[in-house]
């Protein structure tokens, strides 16, 4: 079973972009860090709690660094873990 990858939050510096996707994978909860296109970063967990906490952790050191939230359309919206 593998799922189709929803985005959970996106980020935008300058003229960089930063997302995270997270999917449902046959071994766990896979979680991608991706900038400008490529993924940068993967982990995976064994529940959704794990893999949002650690999502929301790399998005607040982000935007502590300066990188700005990018809205989500709701079609990337429509799916989370």
């Amino acid at each position: 079973m593998q799922d189709e990858p929803t985005t959970l939050w996106k980020l935008r510096r300058e003229d960089a972009a930063i997302e995270c996707r997270v999917r449902l994978m046959p071994y766990g909860i896979e979680v991608d860090v991706v900038r400008d296109g490529k993924v940068m970063l993967t982990r995976t967990f064994e529940t959704d709690s794990e893999a949002l906490e650690w999502a929301d952790g790399k998005r607040a050191a982000r935007e502590a660094e300066g990188w700005i939230v990018v809205p989500l359309a709701a079609a990337d919206q429509a799916r989370v873990v």
